[in-house]
């Protein structure tokens, strides 16, 4: 055991965690303006890969433990608990009728609804712009 083993492990992988989760970010590109905030949110996890590999690119070109790994990946974490709100925008259920939502309205679409309750409140700003004019 070298102390680094993780380290190596993860910088012989080279950038293939990020090319992968950078094509998943392409796949936003679909929905638009729908999926502005998810998107950002996948960009963010794609730079936390680009930094994790960094991280131990250095520490095995320095010949350092993987104690240093750690504490980079600890700064990481504790930089996406602080901006959880941006990092994480998902949510399993819709939050006006609580029913469990598609995996293509938990990851990509922004605003969280259920195909109802998004035709619902299609259907009453439709209202509530012909009440305006």
């Amino acid at each position: 055991m070298h102390g680094n083993d993780i380290s190596l492990w993860i910088a012989e992988l080279k950038l293939w965690p990020l090319i992968v989760v950078l094509a998943l970010n392409l796949l936003f590109r679909k929905y638009g303006a729908a999926a502005t905030r998810k998107r950002m949110s996948s960009l963010y996890h794609a730079i936390a890969v680009f930094l994790i590999i960094s991280m131990a690119g250095f520490v095995v070109a320095r010949g350092l433990t993987d104690i240093y790994l750690y504490a980079g990946v600890a700064v990481v974490v504790v930089l996406f608990i602080i901006f959880r709100k941006r990092v994480f925008p998902y949510q399993l259920s819709c939050p006006l009728c609580h029913v469990r939502l598609d995996f293509k309205t938990i990851y990509f679409i922004d605003d969280n609804l259920c195909a109802s309750c998004r035709d619902g409140e299609k259907v009453q700003k439709d209202v509530s712009d012909e009440d305006t004019a």
